[in-house]
């Protein structure tokens, strides 16, 4: 495993738990938004070992681990990593996922290897080759979005990020309601128990300044976006939920 940073205690991260949070390196989307170069470009900073000892000496006191990265499935030994962690440490595990690798989704559900997976959803269909820079990305998330149904828990989420609408201005503008409508009734196609019962997180986008972090695009540092796009504002939240939530009345702002 890859592993860029460590993070020995979140109380956010896996819900009604205190987790240790490993983040990966390595990611197949080129989301113009993402702010995490430095771990998807990240090297090995931690070794395996030190990671599992300290789940060992911890449990009991943090309830779980949370994968993210960069994106986790195209790791080729996690799920050997997430093995060493069930029988070694016995804790939950949540892992964090674009959705792009449905086959490896399924086997570590098969295995049960995961407690709760939170896979992101961009925007409608139609966004995805914009936001994510992948042009064949939406079959992958369809077939995960179904997948991940047989996991103990799950949830989705969607960081309402600025959205470039015209490549040469660099016009930039929230996802609209009809976008939104667009989103939810796709999802929800590929819903097959009770949508009343399924949990759909909204989340800020909220820019960095560029010394802060290594941007994937520049365009999206806290210098270079107008007042209005630094941070995505409370009323647009609770917009785009109250169209999800007729859908997914179970959709949250978090």
């Amino acid at each position: 495993m890859k592993i860029s940073r460590f993070l020995r205690q979140t109380l956010i991260d896996y819900p009604e738990k205190l987790a240790a949070e490993i983040f990966v390196a390595g990611c197949n989307y080129k989301c113009y938004s993402c702010h995490a170069k430095h771990i998807i470009e990240g090297g090995q900073f931690y070794d395996e070992q030190e990671v599992l000892s300290y789940l060992k000496k911890t449990r009991g006191f943090i309830g779980g681990v949370v994968i993210c990265g960069g994106e986790p499935t195209l790791q080729y030994d996690l799920p050997e990593f997430l093995e060493r962690i069930k029988k070694e440490t016995g804790l939950l595990i949540k892992l964090d996922t674009n959705g792009s690798n449905s086959e490896v989704l399924e086997k570590l559900i098969e295995k049960k290897l995961v407690d709760y997976i939170a896979l992101d959803i961009k925007g409608s269909k139609n966004l995805y080759p914009v936001l994510t820079g992948e042009s064949d990305a939406v079959l992958n998330v369809e077939r995960s979005i179904a997948i991940i149904q047989k996991a103990p828990d799950y949830e989705f989420r969607t960081t309402v990020v600025p959205i470039i609408r015209t490549e040469k201005t660099g016009e930039k503008s929230w996802m609209t309601l009809d976008e939104t409508k667009e989103m939810a009734e796709w999802v929800s196609d590929f819903v097959n128990i009770n949508k009343r019962e399924v949990r759909w997180y909204l989340q800020k986008f909220i820019a960095r300044r560029r010394e802060e972090t290594a941007m994937l695009d520049e365009r999206f540092c806290k210098e270079n976006l107008k007042e209005g796009m630094r941070q995505t504002p409370e009323d647009v939240l609770i917009k785009l939920r109250d169209v999800i939530i007729k859908y997914f009345p179970r959709c949250e702002i978090r």
